[in-house]
């Protein structure tokens, strides 16, 4: 690219920016998001709105993927990356708190090159933490909470007057004397119409983000919201209806009008795009709205888009898939729910209180009308334990039951580790009532963990069952629970199965040789052996021996 002179230039970091050099062993969280990886590379869709607003108003704006670059090219320095990249502000984004250390390390680098450029972050994360923020990392200017178009495009107009940033809403600051400001939240915006998800040509790069192999072909998504907040209060969610009132000051969702989101896809169907996922329940806008979307889009005819993805937050009913098979947008359609757990009991306490014969149903009937239907699953949650976890297994077991051979529909399962419990959640703010307790309960304590070696370190929170290691063996034993089903019902052969479960072995071994080497006194012989062990784990040779000799 041209390092010319932007007006603002975003910046996506990956979780770690040298976790290539470093001892790093992000265990299943690599198998859980293999195509964002465990840098991952995924944007908040908010910073496409918010630079498209700036790009509309006439200023010089680019949206640059740094944590893609970091995956995609292994020649990449990021440092002198940032270095030669001149701007009159960065704007970071730390909107998953799996970017805490990412975000705050890069902001540093901006800082360091360029003393002159401010430095502002945003997200849900950067907005529960940013009086913390702002008061702890010196080269940190600004951090704008909540809704960030309008406050970004402001702070950018008047940038060069200091003393003019008490107007700029939503904004947290330090004042030259270092004095920290807190500016109010401005009004939650009712109408999302103005505002455009699907400004590619203003990332750089994308095209690891976008293509996504599937079986024997690659697709080209692309993420696009159906509204900005929700109604559902789900505890462990940094997006629920508490956290965008907590910290947005949103009491009720802001959708995109049919009309709107037409043109969305129309824009992304016009740049190639043939698969979107459609996140957020469209049945949250009520009935007429739903419907009326559905009939808008199948109205279109598109050039390249083949797919859709819906999201359902709850049970669907015939109702929704008769609708849905008559007005399908594109000519696939895919339908993904999230129980979380297999347990009805840990299920509502969750936030989602529906029963596994509705879930059921539900997965039989989008069958039956002819679309494939995913279901995602959460390890670790609240009320959880050694004995429910086996309802989880037995719940996934029943899905996949429901499947018909040589069916073109299927009906799958997946399930991902916690890990990291969102900051500004309700389980976050209210620990005790919800059935958590923190081990992160400041950004620094975020930041810290994310230093560490492994992911059993970066946990941040213990349930009032399961303490670390006890989440960490629930996850395990469930990921060799799902190899051994995924063979058994042949959606992968016996040596995949085979070799999957002497991945899990493996992180096994390493996880407890880590903390025995965490606990050696002397640094040096701690890195050292950390370092060893990294290259016995990039090594399938290394790495089947380590096993041979280990294993008892």
């Amino acid at each position: 690219m041209i390092f010319t002179n932007f007006d603002i230039v975003f910046l996506h970091p990956p979780s770690i920016i040298d976790f290539w050099k470093r001892p790093w062993f992000p265990g299943p969280i690599a198998r859980t998001v293999p195509n964002l990886t465990p840098a991952f590379i995924m944007l908040p869709i908010g910073m496409l709105s918010s630079a498209d607003y700036l790009d509309r108003q006439g200023y010089k704006v680019k949206i640059i993927n740094l944590a893609e670059k970091t995956v995609t090219d292994k020649n990449f320095n990021l440092e002198e990356y940032l270095s030669k990249l001149e701007a009159d502000v960065f704007g970071i984004d730390l909107h998953w708190c799996v970017h805490s250390r990412g975000a705050i390390d890069t902001a540093r680098l901006c800082k360091t090159y360029h003393p002159n450029s401010k430095v502002i972050l945003g997200g849900l994360t950067a907005t529960k933490f940013d009086q913390e923020i702002a008061s702890r990392y010196s080269w940190v200017d600004a951090v704008v909470r909540g809704e960030g178009e309008e406050s970004i495009a402001m702070y950018v107009r008047k940038l060069g007057k200091l003393g003019e940033l008490s107007d700029v809403p939503n904004l947290t600051y330090r004042e030259v004397d270092g004095t920290i400001r807190r500016n109010s939240l401005s009004r939650p915006i009712d109408d999302l119409n103005e505002f455009c998800f699907t400004r590619l040509d203003l990332v750089e790069p994308n095209q690891r983000l976008m293509n996504v192999n599937l079986q024997h072909r690659t697709l080209k998504v692309w993420n696009l919201p159906v509204c900005r907040g929700c109604l559902f209060n789900c505890a462990t969610c940094g997006g629920s209806t508490y956290s965008y009132k907590a910290l947005h000051g949103r009491d009720r969702p802001a959708f995109i009008n049919p009309e709107k989101m037409v043109e969305e896809f129309q824009e992304l169907d016009e740049q190639k795009v043939n698969s979107i996922f459609l996140f957020q329940d469209v049945r949250m806008g009520g009935e007429k709205y739903w419907k009326t979307l559905l009939e808008h889009l199948h109205k279109e005819h598109w050039s390249h888009l083949e797919h859709v993805t819906l999201e359902l937050f709850k049970e669907a009913n015939e109702d929704f898939f008769r609708t849905l098979q008559k007005f399908k947008p594109t000519e696939k359609v895919g339908l993904t729910i999230s129980p979380e757990s297999g347990s009805e009991m840990v299920r509502a306490a969750h936030g989602r209180p529906y029963s596994n014969e509705l879930l059921l149903n539900s997965i039989r009937s989008s069958l039956d009308a002819g679309f494939s239907i995913s279901t995602y699953f959460m390890i670790g949650l609240a009320k959880e334990t050694s004995i429910s976890i086996g309802e989880t297994w037995k719940l996934w077991e029943k899905i996949l039951k429901i499947n018909q051979p040589e069916s073109e529909t299927i009906a799958s399962i997946d399930f991902g580790p916690m890990i990291l419990l969102d900051p500004g959640s309700l389980a976050f703010d209210q620990p005790e009532s919800s059935g958590y307790s923190l081990k992160s309960r400041t950004f620094q304590d975020y930041y810290e963990k994310m230093g560490l070696p492994s992911w059993k370190q970066w946990i941040s929170y213990e349930t009032n069952y399961l303490r670390v290691d006890d989440l960490v063996n629930l996850i395990l034993d469930s990921s060799t629970r799902f190899v051994g089903l995924f063979e058994t019902f042949e959606f992968i052969s016996r040596d995949k199965s085979e070799k999957l479960k002497r991945q899990i072995s493996l992180d096994k071994l390493v996880l407890k040789e880590i903390d025995e080497i965490l606990q050696m006194n002397d640094e040096r012989q701690r890195e050292d052996r950390l370092n060893e062990l990294k290259e016995i784990v990039k090594d399938p040779l290394l790495s089947f021996s380590y096993l041979l000799t280990h294993n008892e």
